[in-house]
């Protein structure tokens, strides 16, 4: 049997969505043949080649004789446009070379977009060249390049397809739609996934020959939607019914879950839902002879044209009843949940298939934070499937991505990391999970730091987390010693009235402790912020901004974003008001047969007035400007300042942290690390020894006696770095009494290398 697995566009551009990667690994653990491709990066690299824009050239000079001669003649668009058409034979000429620069392909580029005097520019790229007086040099060429690209995409949604975004399509369309009519439409009027993405998928089935058994598409963004369905459409055109097709994903699982509008199935055969291992393997079933009612979390439309929600649970909302629609339960359920339960823990992503040359590195921010999102390919994997924590207020704690917590197993994932990184020469990860947990992530950094100690290349590593505490100083210090590079994670409301209203798990000074210990180890920090909560007050989302100015201020944050407060129906909060526990929030819920997810509720119209002020300030403290505060400017006397000292508290509370962490070190728990330079001792006069060792550039020495000095530099050479948990790895106490060392001794150790996990 043969599978082919599609990542629909448009999804990324730097590196693969690792969806469609895990899942192959998983066919071919059942005697599968599976292939994986990548579509979002093939029709981003075919629409912004010479042969692909000439669609879009054509559509701008049908759009500047309506500008120019229509009722409403805007002179700004009428220029933009007659500039875009002036360069039109230079961008045919550049595109192919900008884009191959930014996959990598050839470097000496940079020094054409260096010294060239004549280039296509648009408003970016001249922008970009206006705040370098004109010019640029060989390191900043990725930036301009990028630029270029960017006026590209102006181009591409103003006169070709409105609907194009860089990382999504027809988002807006495809994000809580009442039913499938809207959606049927926009797909067939798609200028993009009409001709462009059909030559993609043409050629897509010529290299495939025979029709596969089994099609999977993956939609984990609503913006990847349309394009599922249009590979699909073409697919059904290409194969006929030879290829079963399946498509899940993080949309279809979040937004889908109550679908009645059985119009999708027109393009689909069965839907499957949460991380699709015991859906799949049950419509395998299915397909070689079994009864349906194997079929576990899936929908499909029975012969009466009712959706059917096959293996859902009884509090699921997806086991729903109603005229539209049939539930049926899964006669396997617990041995399918078995296997998937085996899967997640011991499946990590294959990505053999895949040409990695083909991503663009976006430089798109010199901001070091986004530079890692963007203009670097990452291997992307997962420590565990869902969240340890799972309470957060506004989060879809109900569902499995997030409830069904299971940590990995490493040596797999370090298996599959391994045969990455031998053939595509990357030695980056990505960890995708919802928060990395501290355990997998020790053991995952020992594990790490044994590949270096036997002579192998250790990774480097990023991901999302939580800034709970678990993320002790120590801890920073060894997983930034370990190859952790960067973190993200959710701060939310940086006030303690809004971090217990989330139920985030941590308070303020909570959590600048954990940003100053990260801060001290190197770390990179984003923060996810958010405002318009229900019952938040205007005073509370100033405060929480003047907190976050504080924190920029300082240097504890690199970047961050604000969120705008989006209620969905399978959020805890909104489970609390089905309850009857949340009396005074009242959703907004219209009737809807297909994507059900994102909810309105009254008074959110509130915090319209706050969208410009928050996202300009946030602005101005990335580019280093922190005396800006979120009230400042034209509305400041309306919208007003926060009553919190933002940077006078934080500063407060680093001072409150930095005692905490000089008490710490005085405390015997937790497993003895050595992250500093090897100990060389070195004799002097009589018995005495010092030993040497460099730490953060600097070199640091002890004074003990010969004997003494011998023991620790033995010890610490001998201490494990495979297993955080292991016997054999002695805690802090432990080792200071082994050692017998005067406690001066023991804390410059402290102070220099020695940390306890």
């Amino acid at each position: 049997m043969q599978a082919l697995l599609v990542q629909p566009p448009f999804a990324q551009l730097n590196a693969p969505y690792p969806a469609a990667h895990y899942l192959r690994t998983f066919l071919r653990s059942r005697g599968i043949e599976a292939r994986a491709v990548d579509h979002s990066i093939e029709l981003y690299r075919a629409i912004f080649s010479r042969k692909g824009l000439a669609p879009a050239f054509e559509a701008a000079r049908a759009a500047l004789e309506r500008v120019a001669h229509g009722p409403d003649r805007d002179e700004a668009v009428e220029r933009e446009l007659e500039r875009y058409l002036s360069y039109e034979s230079l961008y045919l000429e550049w595109i192919d070379g900008v884009a191959a620069f930014l996959a990598g392909e050839d470097p000496s580029f940079a020094h054409r977009l260096a010294q060239a005097v004549e280039l296509p520019l648009g408003m970016r790229s001249s922008s970009f060249l206006e705040a370098r007086e004109g010019r640029v040099g060989e390191a900043e060429a990725p930036g301009l390049a990028t630029a270029m690209l960017e006026d590209l995409g102006d181009l591409v949604a103003f006169a070709l397809d409105p609907a194009f975004a860089t990382v999504r399509y027809g988002e807006r369309i495809a994000s809580s739609a009442p039913s499938f009519a809207p959606i049927r439409a926009a797909l067939d009027e798609s200028p993009l996934l009409g001709p462009a993405y059909e030559s993609v998928l043409s050629a897509e089935w010529r290299r495939q020959g025979s029709a596969p058994d089994f099609l999977l598409i993956t939609v984990p963004f609503p913006g990847c939607l349309l394009g599922a369905l249009a590979c699909a459409r073409s697919a059904r055109a290409a194969f006929g019914g030879r290829a079963r097709i399946l498509i899940g994903g993080g949309y279809v699982s979040t937004e889908l879950r109550g679908l009645r509008d059985g119009g999708i199935f027109d393009f689909c055969d069965y839907l499957c839902f949460d991380s699709g291992y015991g859906s799949v393997a049950s419509i395998l079933e299915v397909e070689a002879g079994a009864p349906r009612t194997r079929l576990f979390r899936t929908m499909y439309r029975d012969g009466d044209g009712l959706v059917v929600a096959a293996g859902f649970g009884e509090s699921d909302d997806a086991g729903a009843k109603s005229e539209l629609r049939r539930v049926t339960r899964c006669d396997a359920e617990a041995r399918l949940r078995a296997e998937e339960d085996a899967a997640l823990r011991s499946i990590a992503p294959d990505y053999s298939d895949l040409d990695f040359g083909r991503y663009l590195r976006i430089a798109d921010s010199t901001n070091p934070m986004h530079r890692l999102w963007n203009d670097s390919p990452w291997l992307k994997y997962r420590l565990a499937q869902g969240c340890y924590w799972r309470r957060c207020e506004f989060c879809d704690t109900s569902l499995e991505y997030v409830s069904r917590y299971l940590p990995v197993e490493i040596g797999p994932l370090l298996e599959a990391a391994d045969r990455a990184s031998e053939r595509t020469g990357l030695y980056g990860l990505h960890f995708v999970d919802e928060a990395m947990p501290m355990g997998p992530l020790l053991a995952f950094a020992d594990a790490n730091r044994a590949r270096a100690r036997a002579g192998g290349r250790p990774f480097n590593y990023w991901g999302n987390v939580r800034f709970d505490s678990s993320w002790t100083e120590d801890r920073c210090e060894y997983l930034a010693a370990s190859g952790l590079v960067a973190v993200s994670g959710g701060i939310e409301i940086a006030t303690e009235r809004g971090l217990e209203m989330t139920d985030k798990g941590f308070d303020l000074a909570g959590l600048v402790r954990t940003l100053v210990a990260m801060k001290r180890a190197g770390l990179l920090v984003h923060a996810y912020l958010i405002y318009g909560f229900p019952g938040q007050s205007r005073r509370d989302i100033l405060d929480s901004a003047e907190v976050c100015r504080g924190l920029f201020a300082s240097g504890l944050v690199d970047s961050a974003f604000w969120h705008r407060f989006v209620l969905t129906r399978h959020s805890r909060m909104h489970c609390e008001w089905e309850e009857g526990r949340r009396p005074s929030l009242e959703p907004i819920d219209r009737p809807r047969d297909f994507a059900s997810n994102d909810l309105g509720f009254a008074g959110e119209s509130a915090y319209d007035e706050l969208d410009v002020p928050l996202a300009s300030a946030l602005e101005s403290w990335m580019s280093g400007d922190c005396s800006v505060a979120a009230g400042d400017g034209p509305d400041e006397t309306e919208l007003g300042r926060g009553a919190a000292p933002g940077p006078e508290l934080v500063e407060a509370l680093i001072a409150r942290a930095e005692s905490a962490f000089e008490a710490a070190k005085a405390e015997d728990a937790g497993r003895a690390r050595w992250i500093a330079g090897d100990p060389l001792p070195r004799d002097e006069d009589g018995d005495q020894a010092r030993v040497h060792w460099a730490y953060r550039g600097e070199s640091v020495s002890l004074r003990l006696d010969a004997a003494r000095a011998r023991r620790l530099t033995e010890t610490i050479r001998a201490l494990p770095g495979d297993d955080s948990a292991s016997p054999s790895a002695p805690t802090l106490g432990e080792l200071r009494s082994a050692l017998e060392l005067p406690e001066p001794a023991f804390r410059a150790l402290r102070d220099a290398g020695l940390v306890g996990i």
